[in-house]
């Protein structure tokens, strides 16, 4: 059988040891980055997901918050259009196929949010090869998979705490040359 994270890989080999663990992957053919990653327009900051998880994504409530404080900017939500944040310029629209790819195209800045929890542990970080497949600078919480995905500084960054999401999002929406 085939897992997508080091931890679902060691669950199931309790089961079965005729497993491997390949990390989720994308179609580079298809995902082709389209960012000018240029600051002569309003920056959005996206998120991707579903309704199961965007309370992940509200975990940056309070970030965001500071954030739109400071800057003028947008933060688009895709796949769940019920998301609000009181203070911030947020546009919540629901997943679909068709508008997948074109609705990442608009992101500047993609956000992986996730909490400390045995489920987030199997999560391969498919959020974060999207982003960074279409050349989306990319800040995700530092647990899982996400140390495999991202070398942080480098390819991204991992953050763990509220003041490190906001440092790390205004390096980048302030220096276009990093992003």
């Amino acid at each position: 059988g085939r897992t997508g994270t080091p931890d679902l890989d060691e669950f199931v080999r309790r089961y079965n040891s005729n497993t491997t663990d390949i990390s989720s992957t994308v179609d580079t053919d298809r995902y082709q980055p389209s960012n000018a990653y240029t600051n002569d327009k309003k920056l959005v900051i996206g998120w991707s997901g579903s309704l199961t998880t965007s309370r992940f994504f509200m975990v940056l409530q309070n970030v965001l918050k500071r954030i739109a404080a400071k800057y003028d900017l947008e933060v688009l939500v895709m796949g769940d259009p019920s998301v609000k944040i009181d203070g911030v310029p947020l546009k919540a629209i629901p997943w679909t196929e068709k508008d997948e790819m074109p609705t990442l195209q608009k992101f500047d800045i993609g956000v992986y949010p996730l909490a400390d929890e045995e489920w987030v542990y199997g999560k391969s970080g498919l959020k974060a090869i999207q982003y960074m497949a279409l050349g989306i600078p990319t800040v995700a919480t530092a647990i899982g998979a996400n140390y495999r995905v991202i070398e942080d500084g480098i390819s991204g960054f991992l953050v763990r705490s509220d003041d490190e999401w906001v440092h790390a999002l205004i390096k980048l929406i302030e220096d276009a040359s990093l992003r």
